[in-house]
């Protein structure tokens, strides 16, 4: 058991790559498996095949002790391994969280931090959290999975144009310094601007907007960490109009100025 916090409990996590079969064992009940997919894959769940887009996440109860994935395409995903009490159970029951649905990820870069916070944790390396900090992570990532910014999590096969919306989510995060233009995407969908708006928040619990600026300070995080480009170059190079308002957002999302950040990650490198 990895992180023990009184209702839920982590027995294990990871990430599998390009994996075409992985067998999860269970000797007590009240297991669950979480699936966050890090791309478009096929999963077949104990002989019952599920579609996942990027950002997409779904819980697995373990029936029998034992469940089997099977990937049909290369693929990345990240997963859970939840013993959870009645307790805990009936919180996803209170937000309409079903099991073997896929529910879309509502905050992708809040995720990407409070994973990275429970791998330091579980691999310590030269940064090593406490386990009442690796604790509150774990409780607010699940908090991710069972609210979106919006209080609800929507099912997104409900969502018109939902399969257009995730391919602009993809290229968001994939070409995070394009300028993304509400119009134009609105004028290539066919509809409104106050429609797309309320789509986009429906299918992924959070606006267009808020994603172009999280995919851009991700992409910023890893300039920072891997080129000495100056500050002004890099808010540029993600597409930030200015270098003021780049280290205000990145302040607000992560918590400290870049320079900050760079600083530190120097300090983990060394």
């Amino acid at each position: 058991m990895l992180i023990h916090a009184n209702t839920v409990c982590l027995i294990d996590c990871g990430q599998e790559k390009h994996t075409n079969i992985k067998h999860f064992i269970s000797e007590a009940s009240n297991h669950y498996l979480v699936i966050i997919s890090s791309n478009r894959m096929f999963v077949r769940v104990n002989r019952k095949q599920y579609y996942m887009q990027p950002f997409t996440f779904m819980i697995v109860p373990f029936y029998t002790g034992e469940l089997t994935l099977e990937l049909r395409n290369i693929t990345t995903y990240r997963y859970l391994h939840l013993y959870c009490t009645e307790e805990y159970l009936q919180k996803f029951s209170e937000h309409h969280v079903s099991f073997l649905e896929v529910y879309t990820l509502a905050q992708p870069l809040i995720f990407e931090e409070l994973w990275k916070l429970l791998q330091q944790y579980i691999y310590p390396s030269k940064i090593h959290h406490t386990l009442e900090t690796a604790q509150y992570a774990l409780h607010l990532l699940l908090s991710l999975f069972m609210e979106g910014s919006d209080g609800t999590i929507s099912r997104a096969i409900e969502v018109p144009h939902y399969h257009k919306l995730t391919s602009l989510r993809r290229k968001i995060y994939h070409s995070p310094a394009q300028h993304w233009n509400i119009q134009d995407i609105c004028d290539n969908l066919g509809i409104s601007k106050p429609y797309f708006h309320k789509l986009y928040l429906l299918a992924f619990g959070t606006t267009c907007t808020q994603d172009v600026i999280a995919s851009r300070i991700a992409y910023a995080k890893k300039l920072l960490e891997t080129t000495d480009n100056t500050v002004t170059v890099i808010a540029q190079q993600c597409g930030f109009e200015t270098d003021i308002y780049f280290m205000r957002q990145f302040k607000r999302h992560i918590g400290i100025t870049p320079t900050t950040y760079r600083r530190i990650c120097g300090q983990i490198k060394n």
